[in-house]
């Protein structure tokens, strides 16, 4: 059953990418005066070599990263860095970092380009329109700058409070934050929550490489319209940045990964295979990683999207709140 959803999926995607092949505009596009301001945002010409100081100048401006500080009772425990899935609204991390927040843990929340508020403003320019043309122009270089520069204020906090570093992060997140992990010498988690991390993905996915030439083309999303931070769809350029993220932490992922480590996964997950992300930790030997198979509560419909395991919304409440008791557990036990 489930082969036939991810195939279905693929097959759906697929079709309708190759169609938008021949649309000049389709609804919600840009007019002719919105695409001549956005032809000169720095983005659509030279986004994979945008400078260091640009991105500081974009995270001094809480486009990228936005603190969230505990309020709890008592020492701070541990700071957290928190990323986000592929064009999901960050702000649905936020059940997240309050159970972080509430436990004495004081969160960096990271936006990469083009998701929330992380794209250049400009007047005129819709901001739906403008985080879109932001995502259209996305690189794995782009992202890991993005990931590298919050991981710098977050250890700078660690460092000051003495409290240990972790990164708690959903899909795409896992995935960026394990390759800036394995990358970086200097990086270092000390413990981490995975939330259907993006290290292993079904099959069916790499059809999205067939497209890899048409960056700009944007393909529907099959998520709950809820949780999407561009309406539209994700761009091939977002996927492409995923592959290359994934390339990436293959040739470089080894032991240093192998710190404690809580992965939540639902065996029925459309995207993100449970027995290859098993095989993967046995292979590398990465005997601290624990997993915690999600069963979503039966209140939730049939036909949810097993992949989202973020907030009680998409697991059940009985669910999610056994799930935030376990990351407590993990992380300051």
């Amino acid at each position: 059953m489930l082969k036939t959803k991810l195939l279905v999926i693929a097959l759906i995607g697929l079709s309708l990418s190759l169609s938008l092949l021949f649309v000049k505009d389709s609804p919600g596009a840009l007019n002719t005066e919105d695409k001549d301001r956005l032809s000169n945002m720095p983005e659509a010409t030279s986004a994979p070599e945008i400078v260091v100081e640009e991105l500081f100048r974009e995270q001094s401006e809480d486009r990228s990263t936005r603190w969230f500080y505990s309020d709890s009772p008592g020492i701070l425990k541990g700071v957290a860095l928190v990323i986000h899935g592929l064009n999901l609204r960050p702000a649905r991390m936020q059940p997240i970092i309050a159970k972080l927040n509430d436990s004495g843990i004081d969160v960096l929340g990271l936006s990469l380009r083009g998701h929330g508020e992380n794209y250049s403003h400009y007047n005129g320019v819709e901001e739906d329109q403008a985080r879109l043309e932001a995502f259209k122009n996305v690189s794995h270089q782009l992202w890991m700058n993005e990931a590298y520069l919050a991981y710098l204020q977050l250890n700078e906090r660690s460092k000051a409070k003495g409290v240990p570093l972790f990164l708690a992060a959903f899909s795409l997140g896992g995935l960026i934050g394990l390759d800036l992990f394995a990358a970086s010498p200097e990086v270092q988690f000390n413990k981490m929550v995975l939330f259907a991390p993006a290290i292993r993905l079904h099959a069916v996915v790499y059809l999205e490489r067939v497209l890899s030439p048409f960056p700009r083309l944007v393909i529907p999303s099959m998520a709950p319209e809820t949780y999407l931070a561009n309406k539209r769809g994700t761009p091939i350029a977002a996927y492409n940045a995923l592959f290359e993220s994934l390339d990436q932490f293959n040739e470089k992922a080894g032991p240093k990964l192998n710190v404690p480590t809580l992965v939540f996964i639902d065996k029925r997950d459309e995207f993100i295979p449970l027995g290859k992300l098993k095989k993967l930790a046995k292979e590398k030997v990465w005997n601290q990683w624990q997993f915690y198979i999600v069963e979503k509560d039966k209140a939730i419909r049939d036909d949810t999207f097993y992949h989202h395991i973020i907030d009680a919304a998409s697991t059940g409440e009985t669910v999610w709140q056994d799930m935030m008791k376990a990351v407590v557990k993990h992380l300051l036990e």
